[in-house]
């Protein structure tokens, strides 16, 4: 409330006093104070001609530094840590750049339907540079058009006038107050503050079993490092600044990393045994009981991995979470005022209404500070109204079903897509080509087809460098056509050496600027749609998802990884200056068409002679795990030796009209998170382990000279399959206890059974939780699936390679 925010700016103030006189009371003349270097400074610019006494007292006074303090922090540009006033450039206003892009008519309305756009943060430096010169440069970020909408008023001349305005940077509108003294009134990037009162149930008064819970909610929180590491007793868990989105600015950016969320799971799990009553009613999860032992059952184990997946993200826990935000909105709404009935239940706002006839009367009788303060409880009121009215959108887990109703309704569009992409391959005139691409339908969309027979070893396409899109292709293609875009690509050519981030921004450019204006059009116009790859494709997948049906395996953090590598390179990309003016910012900043190329290149690309290619019509050829390993070579044409071609053979017979298909040779895991499938018969695939080290107490870590002779690497990752994995790990643990080199004594066993014991049980848990979760859909099949074959891999290895007889004690 006001209160509050007086407070806060008396504090503040307050403290900037004693800086400045270096007491409470004020020093005045104390040499080791700021008043006294500034007085120091004045005389010494002025000069000794001057006397101190003929200088004004003001000059030295509280107020006039109070005053320039407020000028420089409202005011000055932040550039390279170092602030500087630029004069006109500072009189830009704000409006938030997401805002704006949302506003912003899409140049690609058949995408926009399907992308449900989410803009990444645009940082501030990125319009705002600081040359070598330390000359400034502001650039504008975003299109200012001279229409009607966009004129602020007329002149008296009749010219008119647009007001522009730059977004300052994802930051909170309490910065705006405390440093700017203006509340915006769309702000994406603000939050209310939820203390932590309200996020924990109250303690019952001599409670046995609450007290014992809140010892294992402890427990748990200093396991996963959610608490200070130092902290011997629980002192409750940290205040949360919550959005309108109910997303939480302390759960941060890093994907399967969300502290304050989890906290706040782990504490309602284990001290309210109300809370699945808020949320969860008819969604098909364990009981609450269930799920509570399962906790405290992995808090008793220690399995650091198995407690966060069991405490943290079980089932359910994202709803259970956004249900305490609404619930301590409500309960804070309800402190400010009696009318919290009539705003949940009919959305009227008496409180609200009143708040802003308060702040019109005020800006009337021109009380500045008091209307400020009301506009950040505005803003702060309609954040929390919206958590408490929010409601969980029912998820549709069988919507399989539908999207097979919907790729049927669509082979009629595919048809058409797949005559004008047939003429646009015979446009390049392929040396060899005896495949053509046709609907496959029950969710596979579109495969290659053999036109001839074809025999083990048989050429079936041959491409010149005209017919694909490599490096060097859309560089050339780009001299072509755009200049700035030719810089761009080149500027990136010379950053990587498997061009990955060149043809991205090449898809990105073709795709969503030039559209259907690019002359590879037909090839784009084929593949997957955005709306398509969040179906399937794991790089669009929610952590709750993630979480629930990969909990147990280290798939889960597998993707994890992937994602976060996406997010790193888009933020990495978006911060780019010049690519934001070649491909736009409604491209660029798009989350959603960023991953789109990310997951096209992951999953289409095609290798030969160390570089990565995106190949149209091969890119066609599905995969199984039959025939040779799927390879493309760079051949001499018969008819010219001269030139090369890329050639792919058969890896097997095939007769005319049959699906041709070629094996990646590559395990589930990884066919999964790329691709977004795997294959039921996969001779490759196998269990993925990871998460294994070397700790600085390990007996191994004590002759460093030792273990660098035995291990490439002290964070190894195991691909859990035949005798040679497990004998892999076997030498990684001999390396990490210090135990002898060769041979499966009792002791390297014992250890390598925990590591799988502790994986059985995880997986063993997780298809428990999940038993009676009914979706069809393919992903969540996918997953079960992978669960299910890692189970098996680890018991197999345990029963057959550890705990079974093992004569070779060579090996490893």
């Amino acid at each position: 409330g006001d209160t509050m925010l007086e407070a806060e700016g008396r504090r503040s103030k307050r403290l900037l006093e004693i800086l400045y006189l270096g007491t409470k009371s004020g020093s005045d003349g104390d040499e080791n104070t700021l008043q006294s270097i500034v007085r120091e400074m004045i005389q010494t610019k002025l000069g000794s001609s001057i006397r101190p006494s003929d200088i004004p007292s003001s000059c030295f006074s509280f107020e006039t530094f109070h005053r320039f303090v407020a000028i420089i922090s409202s005011r000055a540009m932040v550039l390279k840590g170092v602030k500087h006033l630029t004069p006109l450039a500072e009189m830009i206003n704000y409006k938030s750049k997401e805002t704006y892009l949302h506003e912003m008519d899409p140049k690609n309305d058949d995408e926009r339907c399907d992308t449900k756009a989410k803009w990444i943060p645009t940082p501030f430096d990125l319009y705002h540079t600081l040359s070598d010169d330390n000359s400034i440069t502001v650039r504008s970020d975003r299109d200012v058009f001279a229409d009607v909408s966009s004129i602020d008023h007329f002149k008296a001349d009749g010219n008119a006038v647009i007001h522009l305005y730059e977004d300052y940077g994802p930051v909170d509108s309490s910065l705006f107050l405390q440093a700017h003294g203006f509340v915006p009134d769309e702000n994406p990037h603000h939050c209310a503050i939820v203390p932590k009162s309200l996020l924990l149930p109250n303690e019952k008064s001599g409670d046995s079993s609450h007290q014992k819970n809140a010892r294992h909610l402890f427990q748990a929180l200093k396991t996963l490092k959610l608490v200070y590491p130092g902290a011997e007793v629980f002192d409750g868990i940290e205040d949360v600044c919550v959005k309108q989105n109910l997303e939480i600015t302390e759960d941060g950016s890093t994907v399967g990393r969300k502290p304050a969320s989890d906290s706040i799971a782990i504490a309602t799990l284990l001290l309210d045994d109300n809370a699945v009553a808020l949320e969860t009613e008819g969604d098909s999860f364990p009981s609450w009981s269930v799920l509570k032992q399962y906790c405290i059952n992995a808090i008793n184990s220690g399995d650091v991995e198995r407690i966060e997946i069991r405490c943290a993200r079980y089932p359910g826990s994202d709803k259970l979470v956004r249900g305490v935000l609404r619930k301590a909105a409500r309960a804070l709404i309800r402190e400010d005022d009696s009318g919290i009935e009539m705003v949940i239940d009919s959305g009227n706002d008496s409180k609200m209404d009143q708040l802003r006839s308060q702040l019109l009367e005020a800006r009337e009788h021109g009380k500045e500070q008091l209307a400020i303060a009301l506009q950040f409880r505005i803003e702060e009121r309609k954040i929390l109204v919206s958590v408490a009215n929010s409601r969980e959108i029912p998820h549709d887990d069988n919507r399989l079903d539908q999207s097979m109703m919907h790729l049927r309704s669509n082979e009629t569009e595919l048809d058409e897509s797949i005559l004008e992409f047939k003429a646009f391959v015979e446009t390049f005139g392929l040396p060899v080509n005896k495949i053509e691409p046709k609907v496959v339908g029950n969710g596979i969309r579109i495969g290659a087809f053999a036109t001839e027979f074809l025999n083990v070893g048989d050429a079936y396409i041959s491409l010149p460098p005209t017919a694909v899109i490599g490096v060097d292709t859309a560089l050339a293609h780009a001299s072509k056509t755009s200049p700035d875009l030719e810089f761009l690509l080149r500027q990136y050519s010379k950053q990587q050496r498997d061009g990955f981030n060149v043809l991205l921004l090449f898809l990105l450019h073709e795709r969503f600027v030039l559209g259907k204006k690019s002359v590879w059009w037909p090839y784009l116009n084929l593949l997957p749609k955005v709306s398509d790859l969040r179906d399937f494709h794991p790089l669009f997948f929610s952590e709750q998802e993630i979480d629930k049906y990969l909990a147990g395996s280290d798939v889960r953090k597998y993707i994890y990884r992937y994602q976060q590598g996406a997010s790193e390179r888009h933020k990495a990309i978006a911060s780019d200056i010049f690519a934001a003016q070649v491909l736009g910012g409604d491209v660029l900043f798009d989350k959603n068409k960023f991953y789109w190329a990310c997951a096209i290149l992951d999953g289409r690309s095609i290798w030969w002679e160390g570089e990565r290619h995106i190949v149209p019509l091969l890119d066609l050829v599905n995969a199984d795990g039959n025939g040779k390993v799927h390879e493309t070579y760079l051949e001499a044409l018969d008819s010219d030796p001269s030139q090369k071609v890329a050639v792919t053979r058969a890896s097997r017979a095939v007769n005319p009209g049959e699906q041709v298909f070629e094996n990646y040779a590559q395990p589930n895991y990884v066919l999964f998170t790329h691709h977004g499938f795997i294959l039921e018969d996969n001779p490759d695939d196998c269990a993925l382990l990871e998460g294994l080290f070397v700790h600085r107490n390990d007996p191994g870590a004590a002759d460093v000279h030792r273990l660098r002779s035995l291990l490439r690497s002290t964070t190894p990752t195991f691909c859990i399959r035949a005798e040679e994995s497990v004998l892999q790990l076997g030498h990684f643990l001999r390396a990490k206890y210090a135990l002898p080199t060769n041979g499966m004594d009792g002791e390297v066993r014992q250890h390598m059974s925990n590591v799988l014991t502790e994986r059985i049980a995880r997986l063993t848990e997780t298809l428990d939780i999940i038993a009676s979760d009914d979706s069809t859909m393919a992903r969540h099949q996918f997953m079960r699936r992978i669960v299910q074959r890692d189970l098996m891999h680890f018991q197999y290895a345990l029963h057959h390679f550890v705990q079974g007889p093992q004569n070779d004690t060579t090996k490893g």
